[in-house]
C-alpha cells in the first residue's frame, strides 16, 4: 500500500514545523508511526486517512 497524499502533508508540516523526530512506514498497513518532540504525543500512527492516534502502552493501562 503506498502512503497518502494526505499523510505526506501532514510529514510535511510537521517537519516544517521542527514536530517530527521520526517516523516509520509500514507498507502492509499503510500506517506512519511517527514520533515528535512532544510529552503529549511523543508516539503516534498516522493513518491513511490523516486522523493521528497515539500510541498507549500496555503499562500506561
Amino acid at each position: 500500500m503506498e502512503p497518502s497524499e494526505a499523510q505526506y502533508l501532514i510529514l510535511n508540516a510537521l517537519d516544517t514545523l521542527e514536530l517530527l523526530s521520526n517516523a516509520v512506514y509500514d507498507e502492509d498497513t499503510g500506517i506512519w508511526v511517527i514520533e515528535t518532540p512532544s510529552n503529549v504525543l511523543p508516539y503516534a500512527r498516522l493513518l491513511q486517512n490523516s486522523d493521528i492516534v497515539p500510541i498507549k502502552w500496555v503499562s500506561e493501562r
